[in-house]
C-alpha cells in the first residue's frame, strides 16, 4: 500500500486549508438558507421544513455508523501498511449499502408513505404528499452520502484528504446557489429544495469516486465478495458509533425540534432553530482542524504511536476552546445587529437565551475533540450506550421543562445532556491513555506542550524547505 504522501505538518496544513474551504462554504450554506428560505416560505413554514427534515435525518441511521466506522477502519489499515485489510474493508462496506443499507431505507419510505406526517408535525404549509416526496429525496441523498463516505475513505488512507474536503465544499457551494435561485427566483417548494440537495449529493459522489479510484488501486467494486468474519468483527464499533450519534446528532439535536413542533408548533421550532444556527458557526471552525485530526488520530493509532495521539487531543481541545472565546465574544457583543439583519426582523435576539446556547456549547467543547478521537480509532462500543441513556433523559427533562418555561426549558435540558456526554467521553478517553482524569483537564489548560509541539513541527518544516532551497 502506498504510504500517506508527506509529513504529518504538510498533510494536516493540506487538511486544514481543505477544511477551511469546505467550513466556510458549509457555514456560508447554513448561515445564508435561513433568512432566503424564511423569506420564501415565512417563519412558519421554515420551522415546518426543519421540523419535517429533522425526522427524516433518522433514516440516515440505516447505515447504523458503517461509513465512519469503516472509514476509520481502512485508515489504520493504511498506518499499518496492510492492503489486504484496507481492500476487503472497501469491498465490503459499500456491498452492504447496495444488499443492506437500500432496502432498509426502502422500507422505511414504504411506512412513511401511510404515515399521517402532516397531522403529527402540525404542517400547515406542505401537504402529506408533499412531506412524503421531500423523504425520498432526502432518503436519495442519504444513500448517497453513504456510498460517497467510503469512496473519500479511499482518499483519507493514502493521506490525501484534503482535495475531498475541497470537492465536498465545492458541490455544497453549487447547492447553495441552485437552492437560492430556486426559491428567489422561481419560488421553489420544500420539495423543490430537496430535490436539489440530492442532486448535489450525487454530483459530489460522482467526482469522488472518479478521483478515489486513481488515488487508491484497491478502491473497486466487487459484487462477489463477502466475508461474514468482517462483518462480526465491525459489529461492535459500528454499533458504537451507530449509538453515539443517534445519542448526539438524533436525540440531542433533532429530537428536540420534533418535539418542538408536535408541542408548540413550526414558527417555536425556527426560532430554536436559527439560534442553533448561530452556534453552528463555531462547530464549521472546529471542524477544520478536528476532521484531519480525526485521520492523523487513526493513523498514530495505527503506528501505535499513543504518546502522540495523546498531544494531537490535548491540542485539538485547547483550539477548540480559543474558537469558542472567540465566537461567544462576537455573538454577544453583534447578536443584536446580526439576528436584525440575518433574519430581516422576524427573530429578535435575547441576550439570555443565547447565553443559555453558550452554556449548552461549551459543554459540547469540553469532550469534542476526545469523542473525535474514539470516533477515528473505532472505541465507543461502551461509552456509547451510556451517553444515549443520559440523551434520552436529557430531552425528556427539555421536553418537561418546555410545558412551563417554553423554549429556555429544551435548551437547559439540552446543557444537561451535552454536560454528561462530554464527561463520558473523556472519562473513557484517558482510561484508554491511562491517565488520570484530573491529569487530561489539567493537561487541557497548559498550552506549553502544544506550542512546542508546533514549534518542532515548524522547525522540520522549515529545515526540510532549506534542504530543497538549497539542493
Amino acid at each position: 500500500m502506498t504510504a500517506p504522501s508527506g509529513g504529518l505538518a504538510r498533510r494536516l496544513a493540506l487538511g486544514f486549508s481543505g477544511q477551511a474551504f469546505s467550513r466556510l462554504v458549509f457555514a456560508i450554506n447554513t448561515v445564508a438558507l435561513v433568512p432566503i428560505l424564511i423569506h420564501a416560505w415565512g417563519l412558519s413554514g421554515y420551522g415546518q421544513w426543519i421540523a419535517l427534515t429533522a425526522l427524516a435525518s433518522y433514516m440516515s441511521y440505516s447505515n447504523f455508523g458503517l461509513v465512519t466506522t469503516s472509514a476509520n477502519e481502512m485508515v489504520m489499515a493504511a498506518g499499518a501498511g496492510d492492503d489486504l485489510r484496507a481492500r476487503r474493508t472497501f469491498q465490503m462496506s459499500l456491498n452492504l449499502t447496495f444488499y443492506f443499507i437500500a432496502p432498509i431505507l426502502l422500507v422505511l419510505l414504504a411506512l412513511a408513505s401511510i404515515a399521517p406526517l402532516s397531522q403529527v408535525l402540525r404542517l400547515t404549509e406542505i401537504s402529506n404528499h408533499a412531506a412524503f416526496l421531500v423523504l425520498v429525496f432526502v432518503a436519495a441523498q442519504f444513500w448517497f452520502q453513504t456510498v460517497r463516505g467510503l469512496m473519500v475513505a479511499a482518499l483519507y488512507a493514502t493521506g490525501s484528504y484534503a482535495l475531498g474536503y475541497y470537492i465536498a465544499g465545492t458541490a455544497k457551494l453549487a447547492e447553495l446557489v441552485a437552492v437560492a435561485v430556486a426559491v428567489t427566483l422561481f419560488h421553489g417548494s420544500q420539495v423543490t429544495v430537496a430535490a436539489i440537495i440530492a442532486g448535489a449529493a450525487l454530483i459530489d459522489l460522482t467526482v469522488i469516486t472518479i478521483v478515489a479510484r486513481r488515488a487508491a488501486r484497491w478502491a473497486r467494486l466487487d459484487f462477489r465478495v463477502f466475508d461474514g468474519a468482517w462483518v462480526l468483527s465491525q459489529a461492535k464499533p459500528t454499533i458504537g458509533f451507530a449509538i453515539s450519534n443517534l445519542s448526539t446528532m438524533g436525540v440531542l439535536i433533532q429530537a428536540p425540534r420534533v418535539i418542538l413542533s408536535a408541542l408548540l408548533g413550526g414558527q417555536a421550532v425556527a426560532i430554536y432553530t436559527v439560534y442553533g444556527t448561530a452556534m453552528r458557526l463555531m462547530d464549521q471552525l472546529l471542524l477544520m482542524l478536528v476532521l484531519p485530526l480525526e485521520v492523523e488520530i487513526a493513523h498514530t493509532v495505527g503506528r501505535k504511536a499513543f504518546d502522540q495521539t495523546y498531544r494531537l487531543v490535548t491540542f485539538g481541545t485547547q483550539f477548540s476552546w480559543i474558537l469558542f472565546t472567540a465566537v461567544a465574544a462576537f455573538l454577544m457583543l453583534a447578536g443584536p445587529l446580526v439576528f436584525h439583519v440575518w433574519t430581516r426582523g422576524q427573530v429578535a435576539f435575547s441576550y439570555g437565551f443565547m447565553a443559555l446556547y453558550l452554556v449548552m456549547s461549551a459543554c459540547n467543547q469540553l469532550g469534542r475533540v476526545s469523542a473525535h478521537a474514539l470516533i477515528s480509532t473505532n472505541r465507543l462500543y461502551g461509552p456509547s450506550f451510556v451517553m444515549l441513556a443520559l440523551s434520552i433523559a436529557a430531552v425528556a427533562l427539555g421536553g418537561v421543562l418546555t410545558t412551563y418555561l417554553k423554549l429556555p426549558g429544551m435548551v437547559i435540558g439540552g446543557i444537561f445532556g451535552e454536560l454528561s456526554n462530554s464527561l463520558v467521553v473523556i472519562a473513557a478517553f484517558a482510561a484508554w491513555m491511562n491517565k488520570p482524569i484530573a491529569a487530561f483537564f489539567v493537561d487541557q489548560l497548559d498550552p506549553r506542550a502544544s506550542f512546542a509541539e508546533l514549534k518542532a513541527r515548524a522547525g522540520q518544516v522549515l529545515l526540510r524547505l532549506r534542504r530543497a532551497s538549497g539542493a
